[in-house]
């Protein structure tokens, strides 16, 4: 694909940047805070570290058993 240059925005790249009269304009520590990772994924980490130490406990109780399909 290749870029072609347009000028359908020059009207209006130049205008100056609207501030409302009505509504007051966002303190930058909230707009920051619409950024952060979601509260859905607390507690993550700690489920992937729960899953790593399941998994080494389960090699380690097969290669004491002597079970040949795990181990490096």
């Amino acid at each position: 694909m290749t870029l072609k240059e347009t000028h359908e925005y020059d009207d209006i790249i130049n205008m100056p940047h609207h501030v409302s009269r009505r509504h007051p304009q966002m303190p930058r520590s909230k707009r920051a805070a619409q950024f952060m990772p979601f509260a859905a994924l607390t507690g993550y980490e700690q489920v992937l570290e729960q899953t790593a130490k399941s998994a080494k406990t389960a090699i380690a109780v097969a290669e004491a058993q002597g079970d040949s399909d795990f181990g490096a």
